[in-house]
């Protein structure tokens, strides 16, 4: 009798599953629970200039293990409070953690360690760049962008990259790899060296905006200031005395070219009101060297090599003199290029092919060298009786060091407005 009993209630059970199957259907797995929101931005003081990590590099406190705010553990704590802001008291901050030895200099991801990386958009803010000192104490470079940033009213210093059968990105930027949208203001960049861009390398898909700053005595293989794979504009600021030599141990055409700046995207860049003199090469291109690298093809049949307009940049207002290939002049030098004035430059060789209205080719700026003429950063001063004093027009509202602009009738030629 039970078991006909369970029988029928076996047979009961499963026509009533069939007569409402959903009633029965499984439960659906529970949603997976939301991911916890990432801390708000804040505001980081760093408190002291000795080089320490974060305790805790995931949980945005800034908090070294004696209970400091330094600028590594800073850097880690934006990272995990995208939209932060740094600040940094006058002082010299001397990085003195070096990379790991199991990875090569140049391409260190480990944020403990070397460079400090920046993988979340962050502000760093100085209180000035003769009072405010990063230095990379010739450990690493400074600083690896792997995120928008903004920097400001500081000096960076004593980065390195070794020269290596490695790719561009492992040795370039001396102080500064840059792989997002980075902006430099009142920033000095000088005293550093690497394989590309012994100050600053853009990598392809980066842009740079670099506003009334200075970039000098930078040392390089190519790029001895800035190297561009990709877009940027040059504002306000100098660019000289940086040094590109060719050290024979590394191969490949592009060692040798862009004392100042070397380009080797298609662009745009644009230089602005900027001066950029006493840059030296030993192959080519002591102030500019523009030379596409990244090129997916080309016309055939290719009708004139120097003037194929591939890559494009814009100067407006700006000097280009006293830039040395070897020795002997050398401002400008363009392949697969467009070097296009947008009037009112001034080349001290010719080189750099100016035909626009108010451009002066081939013409002494009558300039001083590069050194403390006041405001933020070093600059080069217009001498009495320069062509580029009252030569320029539609300039931004200050030179370089904030002086009102125009002193005279016009605004001045360059990154300087001489006042009398």
């Amino acid at each position: 009798m039970k078991s006909m009993a369970a029988t029928a209630a076996t047979a009961a059970v499963l026509l009533s599953v069939a007569a409402h199957p959903a009633a029965f259907a499984s439960a659906p797995p529970a949603p997976a629970p939301a991911p916890a929101p990432a801390p708000a931005p804040t505001e980081f003081t760093v408190d002291t200039t000795s080089d320490a990590v974060d305790v805790d590099g995931a949980d945005g406190r800034c908090l070294t293990a004696w209970g400091a705010c330094s600028l590594r553990a800073a850097v880690m704590a934006a990272n995990a409070r995208p939209g932060s802001t740094i600040t940094l008291p006058p002082g010299h901050y001397r990085l003195t953690i070096p990379p790991d030895p199991r990875l090569i200099i140049g391409d260190n991801p480990d944020p403990t360690t070397g460079d400090l990386n920046v993988a979340a958009r962050t502000t760093i803010k100085g209180s000035g760049a003769r009072s405010t000192v990063i230095d990379a104490n010739q450990l690493d470079r400074a600083f690896r962008m792997q995120a928008d940033s903004r920097l400001s009213d500081l000096t960076i210093t004593g980065g390195v990259t070794r020269q290596r059968e490695l790719p561009i990105t492992d040795t370039g930027g001396g102080a500064i790899a840059n792989g997002h949208h980075m902006t430099l203001r009142r920033v000095a960049v000088t005293g550093n060296s690497a394989g590309y861009g012994g100050g600053i390398f853009n990598v392809p898909g980066s842009h740079l905006d670099l506003i009334d700053s200075t970039v000098s005595r930078n040392v390089a293989g190519e790029a001895g200031g800035i190297r561009f794979d990709d877009t940027g504009t040059v504002t306000n600021s100098t660019i000289a005395d940086n040094r590109v030599t060719n050290p024979g141990d590394r191969p490949g055409s592009l060692a040798g070219y862009g004392g100042g700046i070397d380009i080797r995207g298609r662009g745009p860049v644009e230089i602005l009101n900027s001066t950029i003199t006493g840059n030296r090469s030993s192959d080519g291109g002591g102030g500019i060297n523009f030379a596409p690298a990244y090129l997916d093809s080309l016309p055939s049949p290719i009708p004139d090599v120097i003037d194929l307009p591939l890559g494009r940049m814009t100067l407006r207002n700006s000097i280009i003199a006293g830039n040395t290939v070897d020795g002997a002049p050398a401002d400008c030098k363009k392949a697969f290029a467009t070097i296009a004035s947008l009037s009112n430059n001034l080349d001290g060789d010719g080189s750099c092919r100016l035909t626009a209205p108010g451009d002066l080719p081939s013409r002494n700026p009558r300039i001083g060298p590069l050194a403390d003429n006041g405001g933020p950063t070093d600059t080069v001063a217009l001498l009495p009786g320069s062509p580029a004093l009252d030569a320029a027009d539609d300039c931004p509202a200050t030179d370089q060091r904030g002086v009102a602009r125009p002193q005279g009738a016009a605004c001045d030629i360059g990154a300087y407005e001489h006042t009398s």
